[in-house]
């Protein structure tokens, strides 16, 4: 929620320490390669000083940093087969390397002053020293002390089987809607395991849905201390599962699932046991529509988007980059001189209606080319729909090459450092030789980048914002510069201060090229306009896709409570315009799936159509999404979050029907309203679960088999509830992280909590 977060991509930090890792990895394996060939064969042409090498302390240092990134790397690879300690163990060696590393530069060549050696603690000390201030902080400000309120265990009809826990939360514990904790039982083991938070942003409780994966995991062990369950690998007698269960929290951690003071509208999916985040959301939805009057409610949302109709229109007319400005200047004055005579409005006029015809007659050639069966006039209607496609894809082909300027800024800041520091007589014992086409290529690039950025500042930065007369000014100061440094014969011999000002100027330049190329276009205004502070969303659909139907049996009774809470205080047709329900089985079960229509047919939103038993079309849905936005003739200017949490595959089905849909959009000449997909994404393996406990018998496993809820008393005592789920007394929402990732592309589970205790 930071202002830092709309240019740093934080939700996917994860994937990118993934990749980095690997890379990094990569790099120092080939690196290694590329010595042993190299001192091999002078070693092999009979310079012993070279085969010498191969023992040196600094080589020696070197294959430890290999060995120890190995086994960090292999172990990563394997985290969905190994147990999860050992892989949070062996990736602390990370800590060994940067040490290991520290010692490479520090030989005996550096300690005997025989060769000043570039040391390496200079380029990771800071990122340290700022990770374990970070760590620190979080674990002494953001650790609480709670108590389990109510806990069970559930079987589902496949064999799996799951924990739900519910705690009491701390009061300083706050988070937004996609985010998680950390967990750690004493009872268990003194690890920290990181599971997403499934309860609504208000709630008094912490709930989370722990899915039990192998034998030895921490989940199974918890599985036995809430089901009063023995077996080989339980260490906690039965009546363990009746005692007061201490849990320490860490957190939160993590980014919120969108920003959704931002957006008038949301989607919400996810996918499997990928529900939890959207269960939050879900139900932080329904709160802020509790608080509120639905004739209030009404009245200013109608309020709300008039004003951001009328702030969008006075922003579209100022907008435009200088170059537009100077050119409309230039067309007006033009106009005022060949038409004296002529209503100063009339120009405007015309063009707008031209832009409208224009629009028309491209919806038009789409909505009839099915109908004409005229060759001619279907060839015309092609013509003219792909005409509109190039169009449409101008803005997307030049939003990637604008990526290309803070690359080429990064490799221009690269070349500018290095060639004008190892240009001495005596680098680290070496004489380095700065050829003339060193030069020609640092001048080349340097100008390039500037020249760059000066079009990008006059032709794509909005005029309205005040940086980009600072972008201007400062190409401007950079060109009179490189004119000095021509003039005095520096490049590639900056003093101190010629390589301080290079370095600032070019670096600024790649900070605002990145900002531009991250930053949405687009501007939703409902925030500006809303300074009252309640903003809540004018409408939400939720929707899950499972293959589980009796995932389903247990969650879906908790959201049909929280749905009739909402049509209690607003009525079903106004609840039904704030919010919409859709969940999607694709279980193959057909007993499962009976059992569901069998204990949700009486339920409203079963009757309305809420479950469906097929697969999505995630293109068709948010098609008629668009379609019902543009139609709405009220609120033409929206914006819509599509957040998605699930697997990688299918966030990428969902990402490209977005795009698609985008360029429709945007064909059609509807432009005002604005969609925005942000996704977390999973990964991880139910095979060995299912080998680990097959299905016996298939009558006993299409009921779920649930321990008594334990429920803590104000006293301390317990009071034991059986069977919560089917009479609604007291659901528990939970989740569970993919144990192996620790992170933030995890793998998340959800269960609704009972309307009442979540009001």
């Amino acid at each position: 929620s930071s202002f830092i977060n709309r240019f740093v991509p934080f939700n996917r930090m994860v994937r990118f320490h993934i990749h980095l890792g690997y890379t990094m990895i990569t790099i120092v394996f080939l690196a290694t390669v590329f010595f042993f060939a190299f001192f091999g064969l002078i070693c092999s042409s009979g310079d012993q000083s070279f085969c010498d090498k191969f023992t040196s302390e600094i080589m020696i240092t070197g294959y430890v940093i290999l060995g120890l990134l190995l086994i960090v790397g292999i172990s990563s690879f394997l985290r969905d087969v190994i147990p999860y300690e050992i892989f949070y163990g062996l990736h602390h060696l990370i800590f060994a390397m940067y040490a290991v590393a520290t010692a490479h530069t520090f030989d005996n060549v550096q300690r005997n002053d025989e060769r000043e050696r570039s040391q390496n603690f200079k380029w990771f000390a800071a990122t340290l020293l700022y990770y374990f201030c970070d760590r620190a902080a979080m674990y002494i400000n953001h650790r609480f002390q709670t108590t389990v309120a109510a806990s069970t265990a559930v079987t589902s009809s496949k064999g799996t089987r799951m924990v739900i826990i519910k705690l009491h939360r701390p009061s300083l514990f706050t988070f937004e809607p996609g985010q998680y904790a950390f967990l750690r039982i004493a009872e268990i083991d003194m690890h920290w395991h990181a599971f997403s938070i499934a309860s609504g942003p208000e709630s008094d409780y912490l709930e989370f849905y722990i899915e039990v994966y192998g034998e030895d995991s921490w989940t199974n062990r918890l599985w036995c201390i809430v089901s009063g369950t023995e077996d080989a690998t339980n260490p906690f007698p039965v009546s363990s599962s009746r005692k007061k269960i201490k849990v320490e929290v860490k957190g939160p951690c993590g980014t919120a699932l969108g920003q959704t003071d931002e957006f008038s509208h949301a989607i919400a999916i996810g996918s499997g046991t990928g529900i939890v985040p959207v269960i939050s959301l879900f139900k932080k939805h329904v709160r802020n529509l509790l608080r509120l009057d639905p004739e209030t409610f009404f009245t200013e949302q109608e309020l709300r988007n008039r004003k951001v109709q009328h702030v969008h229109a006075i922003h579209e007319k100022n907008k435009g980059s200088l170059v537009n400005s100077l050119w409309d200047g230039m067309l007006s004055l033009k106009n005022q001189i060949k038409s004296c005579g002529q209503r100063p409005e009339d120009a405007p006029t015309n063009k707008r209606r031209l832009k409208r015809n224009i629009s028309q007659s491209i919806n038009a050639s789409i909505r009839d080319l099915s109908k004409s069966t005229n060759d001619m006039e279907r060839k015309a209607n092609i013509k003219d729909i792909k005409r509109a496609s190039r169009k449409a894809r101008l803005p997307i082909y030049g939003g990637v090459l604008l990526l290309f300027l803070p690359i080429l800024g990064v490799i221009v800041l690269g070349l500018g450092f290095s060639f004008n520091t190892i240009a001495t007589d005596d680098f680290a014992g070496i004489e380095v030789i700065l050829y003339p086409w060193h030069v020609t290529l640092l001048q080349a690039v340097t100008i390039t980048f500037q020249v760059l950025f000066l079009l990008t500042s006059m032709f794509v930065h909005d005029r309205t914002h005040f940086f980009t007369y600072i972008d201007v000014a400062v190409s401007m100061i950079s060109f009179f510069t490189d004119w000095y440094w021509f003039v005095k014969d520096m490049w590639g011999e900056f003093d101190s201060g010629a390589l301080f000002f290079y370095v600032l100027m070019i670096g600024y330049m790649t900070l605002r090229s990145w900002f531009t190329a991250v930053t949405a276009s687009d501007k939703s205004w409902r925030k500006e306009v809303s300074r009252d502070g309640m903003l809540t969303m004018d409408k939400l659909s939720f929707i899950w896709v499972t293959r589980s139907a009796h995932l389903v049996s247990e969650i879906f009774p908790d959201i049909v409570d929280i749905w009739e809470a909402l049509c209690e205080n607003w009525g079903e047709d106004a609840a039904k315009t704030v919010l919409n329900i859709s969940v999607y089985v694709t279980d193959t079960d057909e007993d499962a799936c009976s059992v569901l229509v069998a204990e949700m047919k009486d339920t409203s939103l079963y009757q309305d159509g809420a479950i469906k038993f097929m697969r999505p079309d995630f293109s068709q849905i948010i098609e008629d999404h668009t379609l019902e936005r543009v139609d709405d003739t009220r609120s033409p200017h929206t914006s819509t979050l599509l957040a998605f949490c699930g697997s990688p595959h299918l966030s990428s089905v969902i990402s490209s029907a977005k795009i698609i849909n985008d360029i429709s959009k945007f064909i059609t000449g509807n432009k005002l309203h604005q969609m925005h997909f942000v996704s977390e994404s999973y990964s991880a393996s139910k095979s060995t679960q299912k080998q680990l406990y097959p299905v016996q018998d298939k009558a006993d496993c299409l009921a779920s088999r649930c321990s008594d809820v334990c429920l803590s008393d104000d006293e301390g005592g317990l009071l034991s509830v059986g069977s919560l789920r089917r009479a609604g007394s007291l659901g528990s929402v939970a989740s569970e992280a993919r144990e192996s990732t620790v992170s933030e592309d995890r793998s998340v589970r959800s269960f609704g909590s009972r309307a009442s205790d979540y009001i």
